[in-house]
């Protein structure tokens, strides 16, 4: 046995404790397990890191003035994806491999909605600190980094269930892998490989363009 197929195994083993694990843990916030636990240490990053008070930040967000209005519909979009998937998740768990609903856009749709929603809020955030008095004990730079670490942590999350999956569910799962995407909606190359390279490069590029569209 090769190197490549030794880290494979081993790869595949501890997946397999890891998900059922981190699956079954209490829900935190009404959510499912540890999984969130990314998203969860984002939102406290970004409300710490905040130079105006959570009221302020409410107050702009509901405000019908044309401001950040980019921002405020990506984080709609991805706060609806990511609740509406967990409901069609829990709802539809006992049938096994869950496919419909959500699961017909892509094979990660929760991971979807909470790279989306922090996304719309690490460019939200970017604005309040290069144009309030204000600042926060990140910088823009480092604010778009916490982002970027999120966003791979989900990525290797997805990647691992997919491992634990492929195993438990075998022809099922790789049928469903050959006709839905990764994380990105309607983009699927055909390969697992570029699928998830495109799902590396696509939000990062969305960012930048939210950011620089503010300037």
């Amino acid at each position: 046995m090769n190197l490549m197929s030794s880290m494979r195994c081993w790869f595949l083993r501890f997946a397999g404790y890891l998900v059922p694990f981190v699956q079954s843990l209490p829900a935190l916030g009404g959510w499912v397990g540890l999984m969130t636990l990314p998203f969860a240490s984002y939102l406290v990053v970004f409300f710490m890191n905040l130079p105006v008070s959570l009221v302020d930040v409410f107050s702009a967000f509901f405000s019908p003035f044309p401001f950040l209005v980019l921002e405020r519909v990506i984080i709609v979009i991805g706060l609806l994806i990511l609740v509406y998937s967990i409901a069609y998740l829990r709802m539809n768990r006992e049938v096994g491999l869950v496919t419909s609903g959500p699961y017909q856009l892509v094979r990660h749709p929760q991971y979807l909605g909470m790279v989306l929603s922090t996304l719309g809020l690490t460019s939200w955030s970017v604005w309040i600190l290069n144009n309030t008095f204000g600042r926060g004990f990140l910088s823009s730079s480092q604010t778009i980094f916490v982002w970027f670490i999120e966003l791979f942590v989900y990525i290797i999350l997805a990647l691992m269930e997919e491992l634990f999956l492929s195993r438990n569910h075998r022809e099922n799962f790789d049928e469903y892998m050959s006709h839905v995407p990764f994380l990105i909606p309607f983009l699927r190359t055909g390969r697992k490989s570029l699928d998830v390279l495109v799902s590396v490069l696509a939000p990062p590029t969305l960012l930048f363009i939210l950011i620089n569209a503010q300037i």
